[in-house]
C-alpha cells in the first residue's frame, strides 16, 4: 500500500510540474 501511495503521489507531483512548466512556457512565449 505504501508503495501505491507513493508512486500515486509522484506522479500527482510530476502532473503538477508539467502543469508548471507549460504554464512558464506560454507566459514566457507570450511576452513581447
Amino acid at each position: 500500500m505504501n508503495h501505491s501511495a507513493t508512486l500515486f503521489a509522484l506522479r500527482n507531483a510530476a502532473l503538477i510540474d508539467a502543469v508548471v512548466v507549460v504554464r512558464v512556457v506560454v507566459v514566457i512565449g507570450c511576452a513581447p
